[in-house]
């Protein structure tokens, strides 16, 4: 069972897939079937934000 991540957590994870994305990862989801604009960058958060959403993001929080 994982556990629910904090907000900070989340947002450090949100973030990075958003960088993943500004410098060229391809989206997991079909940006086009969501009305995205992948060239704003508020929409790669939010392209990460569904992504995180959908369980679809592959990143995870290592808490030591």
């Amino acid at each position: 069972m994982e556990k629910k991540l904090n907000k900070f957590e989340k947002s450090r994870l949100l973030g990075a897939r958003a960088l993943e994305l500004s410098k060229g990862a391809k989206p997991k989801i079909d940006i086009e079937k969501e009305g995205i604009n992948i060239m704003l960058s508020r929409d790669l958060i939010k392209v990460a934000q569904i992504e995180y959403d959908r369980g679809l993001l592959d990143l995870k929080v290592i808490n030591q």
